[in-house]
């Protein structure tokens, strides 16, 4: 079955609704302490591709409502590594918002489509040029602490940062 624009248009808009609607700190919060970001350099890396997590969580996908749950557990607090092509960035207080473009599965029955927000804060003035420059579309990679899932179609990442 294959999906046209108007159906992946719904999908975009579904997404960004859900990340809207998601929790957000409140306006006078400050943003994820530097102190916090860096930190996510000295922890692990889980070593799991995002393909799969896609896979996992896409609807119209294979997995099971068992494998879903062992993949959130899993992935819930961790620390991830990805590359991805951005759709949108924005900045929010001090840190930026980052969504991926929308990723389908690898399976051909699945119909569903999967996006990343994280929330990334800039280390640096380094940071803030390369976030500024990025465009619907450029690749980008960032690692983050897995925050939660929203309907199994957005994985937020909280803190993030950019990789360079």
């Amino acid at each position: 079955m294959k999906t046209g624009l108007p159906s992946k248009w719904v999908m975009l808009m579904l997404s960004m609704a859900l990340v809207a609607c998601g929790e957000s700190p409140p306006p006078n919060t400050p943003s994820e302490p530097v102190s916090t970001v860096q930190a996510l350099k000295d922890t692990p890396v889980i070593p799991v591709a995002l393909q799969e997590v896609v896979d996992t969580y896409v609807l119209g996908g294979k997995s099971t409502d068992l494998q879903r749950d062992a993949m959130t557990d899993k992935l819930t607090g961790a620390i991830v590594t990805w590359r991805f092509k951005l759709y949108d960035i924005a900045k929010e207080d001090e840190r930026y918002r980052v969504m991926s473009d929308l990723m389908n599965g690898s399976e051909a029955k699945a119909f569903g489509k999967f996006t990343i927000v994280a929330f990334v804060t800039a280390l640096d003035q380094q940071d803030d040029e390369a976030l500024l420059k990025l465009q619907t579309g450029s690749e980008v990679e960032i690692r983050g602490r897995v925050d939660g899932l929203m309907v199994r179609t957005v994985l937020m990442l909280n803190p993030a940062e950019l990789v360079r």
